[in-house]
């Protein structure tokens, strides 16, 4: 009987209530800004807070930008049916953002740059690498944002009974509303409120799973079989293995740092040392929201192990991503108001994410585009830049009805489809900030090529039907789900097999499916290639476009070099730490000194 109640509970009127209040206070912040900085009209105060924010905000910021609903439904969902091994990643993140410190800031900020596309201009004194880069940029946070809403429209579905279409409608205005209003620092502040709301949310469904399973002890009894974090096999083929997480993930989270989302933090910041404080703020509340979610799922999977109903495999669940919502009604139907705190958790991170990506695009297009074709005052551009707040939030709202029929975890979908845009430009950026002979043409067709090449395999792998997909691990028990689903799923196994999982077929005790599982398992051909992990996928786009750049770069240099702008490259000396820096000149200086010594007079 519990099980079925459990398949038709919804939002009770507190619930409501608490999701009312979110909402509410995000426009609020929204509004207050926009009175408080009403005789501040000016770009410099719209798109980057008049450059005097604090490391610790605007790290706080930076987390939850890149976090949204693929983290609170998509890694908790990863780990439920692939395990802890994702939590390797958190390496690569680290490394990322270190990396984002020594190369963006000394870049970034000295420029005072409002987009990051302004660079490429100062850096090949032509607009055809900026254009380039441009349509990637935009193409890419566009389908980013359209992502996050659709993810969090899934979740209100499953909890609220709301359909998409009118969920994605609502997230959407609220956040081109008080973005549109607010500016960057209403989107900074309401940034930091929201992270305050998704720990709490996270945090809840982690303490009453590992409660309702007898304690931390049988919780990883329980999950033992999604304790594999150690892969070392180096096959590139393996979805996550130690070597996909580990090496394909710091190019990822270094691109994160050079989108106009990571540009606008880094120079909303008042020095150069502020804006790497923001990262060694990012770097460790990331990577700790991170395994915390990942162990959100584990602990969700222990619960239902330990009830004997698993809804993956009952069929009670039938997208992989639903998982924690379903999860948040099982566990707080009877404390009204908590699931709704779960679902502000997940609002408060994909408002978040949408609101920068709207405040990024509308820099992007006054700064790359009207401001170069058009003569306006600061007044005027900033209410043109709140115009297509909207233009671009309508936009998005598109990209995300087009994927109401995608299913498997959103972190993979969004890092296999992206990979053809962030490979490309992070390499785009390392040749033009370390090679200095780089040319722009050169540079243009270097990303196209990395670009046209991790395209053709990321369409390869996510609509090629008969690429086998990795089996998920073995689910829990069914045996003591309600009559009406045990007998639903003793009456065709197979068929759950595949409808619940859209073709992601998962290992059971049954000797047929697992046969079948082995059978489909023998890729043969252009399936191995299209089979590379897509955690490579970045990197891949990277290494090809700065290969290709380069050694065009060699066959068209001019014959006379033209001086390049200051502080649009680097040497490889920024990787050396101060403190070996500091070591090998005083034994330079002192090396000199006793040659002079030495010498006849």
């Amino acid at each position: 009987m519990d099980g079925e109640e459990s398949t038709t509970r919804r939002f009770a009127i507190a619930d409501y209530v608490v999701f009312g209040i979110l909402i509410s206070v995000s426009l609020a912040i929204g509004a207050f800004f926009a009175y408080r900085d009403r005789k501040r009209a000016t770009t410099a105060n719209y798109f980057l807070g008049d450059r005097k924010l604090k490391a610790i905000p605007v790290g706080l910021s930076f987390v939850v930008t890149f976090q949204s609903s693929i983290l609170m439904l998509g890694f908790p969902a990863e780990a439920y049916a692939y395990g802890l091994q994702y939590a390797m990643q958190c390496v690569g993140v680290i490394a990322g953002y270190l990396l984002a410190s020594i190369i963006a800031v000394p870049i970034f900020h000295p420029l005072k740059v409002t987009s990051v596309y302004e660079y490429y201009k100062l850096r090949y004194r032509s607009n055809d690498v900026r254009y380039v880069a441009v349509t990637l940029g935009v193409i890419h946070y566009t389908f980013y944002m359209g992502i996050v809403m659709f993810g969090t429209a899934l979740a209100l579905e499953a909890v609220a009974g709301l359909p998409l279409w009118s969920s994605i409608i609502m997230f959407s205005s609220v956040a081109i509303i008080y973005t549109s209003i607010g500016g960057f620092k209403a989107v900074i502040w309401t940034d930091v409120f929201q992270s305050v709301v998704m720990l709490t949310g996270i945090v809840a469904v982690l303490i009453k799973t590992t409660i309702h399973t007898g304690g931390i002890q049988n919780a990883m009894y329980l999950s033992r079989s999604r304790v594999n974090i150690f892969n070392f096999n180096p096959d590139p083929t393996i979805r996550h293995s130690f070597w996909t997480l580990v090496f394909g993930a710091p190019s990822q989270f270094l691109y994160l740092a050079i989108t106009q989302a990571g540009i606008q933090r880094i120079n909303s910041t008042p020095t150069q040392t502020t804006a790497r404080r923001m990262f060694y703020v990012a770097a460790p509340v990331y990577s700790f929201t991170w395994i915390l979610v990942l162990i959100q799922g584990m602990t969700i999977f222990a619960y239902f192990t330990d009830k004997g109903c698993d809804p993956l495999a009952s069929g009670q669940v039938s997208n992989l991503n639903q998982i924690v919502p379903f999860t948040m009604l099982e566990l707080f139907h009877d404390y009204p108001g908590l699931p709704g705190l779960f679902i502000s958790a997940l609002a408060a991170a994909s408002l978040s994410t949408i609101s920068s990506g709207l405040s990024s695009l509308a820099a992007v297009t006054y700064e790359d585009f009207i401001k170069v074709f058009c003569k306006t005052t600061d007044r005027t551009g900033t209410n043109i830049s709140k115009a297509f707040v909207v233009v671009f939030g309508l936009i998005a709202i598109g990209f995300a009805f087009l994927l109401s029929n995608v299913e498997g975890p959103l972190g993979q979908l969004m890092a296999s489809l992206m990979g053809a845009i962030t490979g490309p430009e992070t390499g785009l950026f390392l040749m033009s900030v370390f090679y200095k002979r780089a040319r722009p043409k050169a540079a243009v067709i270097g990303t196209l090529t990395g670009m046209c090449f991790v395209l053709w395999l990321s369409i390869g792998q996510n609509f090629n039907a008969n690429l086998p997909k990795t089996p998920y691990l073995p689910l829990g028990p069914t045996d003591q789900c309600p009559v009406s689903l045990n007998s639903y799923t003793n009456t065709s196994s197979s068929s759950i097999l595949l409808n619940v999982t859209s073709g992601h077929p998962y290992n059971v005790t049954t000797q047929s499916i697992s046969t079948t599982i082995t059978t489909e398992y023998n890729r043969t051909g252009i399936q191995k290639f299209y089979s590379i992990s897509y955690m490579y996928f970045n990197l891949i786009g990277c290494i090809i476009t700065l290969l290709v750049g380069s050694i065009i770069s060699v066959f068209t240099q001019p014959k006379v070099q033209e001086p390049l702008a200051e502080h649009t490259t680097l040497s490889f000396s920024v990787f050396v730490p101060s403190c070996i820096e500091n070591i090998l000149f005083r034994s330079k200086r002192s090396y000199a000194q006793a040659n002079s010594e030495m010498s006849p007079m």
